[in-house]
């Protein structure tokens, strides 16, 4: 088990402190964009990143290795960077309003969540190449999940202002409907791949070890493999939807967010559902 410092934890509550006041002045930008509100926004999320990488450097430092995913703290916080690097990046090169406030709040949870996790080790991960094919399959998933989520309920709101008539208002716009349906898909083609690799590679890990499996003898009925299951249906779905009109627009949407509401489920269950032998 690797020990996580009192320190780090006052560090990663004051990251967590920052990306919730750049949450909170992107919501109000919806209402009323102002300039203030956009350069506090701006600095508190870049501090917000600065910190959760010295967070994650100190706590390699402390592991004595750099191979990331090694604990619940390392990976949470590992894919709570990935996320708020994504939305910077996004504001620098392709800047899309109220993309933080969608997705920062994803960000705040995987934090928090290394807070409470964080002083256990997921798995006694085995280092073989299948293992960490499927672990970097099934976390690069979440994230591509998560922002296939963001862009799902702003596709939602935006939607819901359209039919209110209401885009005349004092709040910024938040980008097309046809951008916002094309990043949801995007992430959600790249998040089923990662999915599917992650699935195949699990499989394999069990047929690895045949009999002695951390699922179980009937590893086929534990609730783990269930939701992820219907995180792989749900996203099938969502992916084949450009082909089949009545799944567009605002129906693929809504499923982006069940889908991701799923794979939280499947995480919680990880966390809390027992493995078996």
């Amino acid at each position: 088990m690797h020990n996580v410092s009192n320190g780090q934890i006052a560090l990663l509550v004051a990251t967590i402190a920052c990306f919730a006041v750049a949450t909170i002045c992107s919501l109000l930008r919806l209402r009323r964009d102002h300039e203030g509100l956009r350069v506090v926004g701006k600095v508190v999320a870049y501090l917000g990143l600065l910190s959760s990488v010295g967070v994650l450097i100190w706590h390699s430092a402390e592991r004595g290795t750099w191979i990331p995913l090694g604990d619940n703290f390392d990976t949470l916080v590992c894919l709570g960077v990935l996320l708020a690097g994504f939305v910077l990046y996004m504001q620098v090169f392709r800047p899309l309003r109220g993309l933080e406030g969608f997705l920062l709040p994803i960000v705040i949870l995987l934090m928090t969540a290394a807070v409470v996790f964080g002083r256990t080790q997921p798995h006694d991960y085995v280092n073989t190449t299948w293992s960490w094919v499927h672990r970097i399959a099934a976390y690069g998933g979440a994230v591509a999940f998560a922002i296939a989520c963001a862009g799902g309920l702003m596709f939602l709101w935006v939607s819901r202002r359209l039919k209110s008539a209401r885009i005349a208002g004092p709040g910024p716009r938040m980008g097309s409907l046809e951008r916002l349906e094309h990043l949801t898909l995007l992430s959600v083609g790249l998040g089923f791949g990662l999915l599917t690799i992650g699935a195949i590679t699990g499989l394999a890990r069990i047929a690895e070890t045949p009999g002695d499996t951390r699922l179980g003898d009937q590893w086929y009925l534990n609730p783990k493999v269930l939701l992820a299951l219907c995180v792989w249906v749900v996203y099938a779905v969502v992916l084949h939807s450009p082909i089949n009109p009545s799944f567009r627009g605002r129906r693929a949407a809504v499923l982006s967010v069940v889908g991701f509401a799923l794979m939280v489920g499947t995480v919680v269950a990880v966390q809390f559902v027992p493995s078996g032998r």
